[in-house]
């Protein structure tokens, strides 16, 4: 990675957001919209970062967000995302997430409407766009503003500029919303989210970040990152009895997760 060629990227994504005067920034405080935050306040832009605060963010993703726009020192507005009241979200087809980010952003236009701010901007980078990405085909359907892949620039380069801004969350885990970790096709229920919600933070208790829990209905299917396989089968035992107490029957070790994405 050449860091001269990253900084070039991002000063032309400075320009662009500073000719734009004003924008509001899809903000969950993970490291692409915090970078996206941060540099869009040095363009002398009027920033407002917009947070939706619903059951797939979780307790944890609220806070942390919070966290960040305040390191950041951007405007930050947090609005109750009622995505659950919407029957083609919560019957979960394999484009769930195109229906998600399609009234996200119908809430965020409105937020900017009420704060005369024209540009709406979502973090999303080229890396995220390789594959079938139905969430960022609503991006581009609705007209969302996603400099990061108008210049070109991959998550390791968001990364080096977050450690250049001297970023909290620099080094932090890729999250997604808690919802990604229901089966498609499986309804997704309060239930289903909280439980998930609990268990994950149970590892982390347990010393484990980065990690993802699939609900499979009774059958736990846990995702760590590389190198923590043989520390989660010392402890399987422990994290199965407390997984039982909130409705997993069985826990499983299914996958790990790269620590650099």
């Amino acid at each position: 990675m050449n860091m001269d060629e990253t900084l070039q990227k991002t000063r032309r994504v400075i320009d662009a957001i500073a000719e734009r005067g004003s924008i509001l920034i899809a903000f969950s405080g993970g490291v692409d919209s915090s970078v996206l935050a941060c540099v869009a306040k040095e363009s002398g832009a009027d920033v407002l970062a917009v947070t939706a605060d619903s059951e797939l963010l979780g307790r944890r993703g609220l806070r942390d967000a919070r966290k960040v726009a305040d390191e950041i020192g951007v405007k930050h507005e947090i609005f109750n995302f009622e995505i659950l009241s919407k029957k083609e979200f919560v019957e979960n087809p394999q484009n769930r997430c195109y229906h998600c980010k399609k009234h996200l952003i119908l809430e965020l236009a409105k937020i900017a409407s009420r704060n005369r701010i024209e540009t709406i901007a979502d973090g999303t980078n080229i890396t995220d766009i390789a594959g079938d990405r139905p969430g960022y085909a609503a991006i581009t359907d609705a007209g969302v503003f996603t400099p990061f892949v108008d210049f070109g620039l991959g998550k390791p380069e968001i990364r080096e500029i977050a450690r250049h801004y001297g970023l909290s969350v620099a080094d932090a885990p890729s999250e997604s919303c808690l919802a990604t970790r229901i089966p498609s096709g499986t309804e997704i229920t309060v239930k289903r989210l909280s439980r998930i919600e609990d268990a994950e933070s149970m590892l982390r208790l347990h010393g484990f970040c980065g990690v993802r829990v699939r609900d499979h209905g009774r059958l736990a299917c846990v995702e760590v990152q590389s190198g923590d396989a043989e520390r989660f089968r010392v402890v399987q035992e422990d994290v199965a009895a407390a997984f039982a107490r909130i409705g997993f029957d069985r826990v499983v070790l299914s996958g790990l997760r790269s620590r650099t994405l």
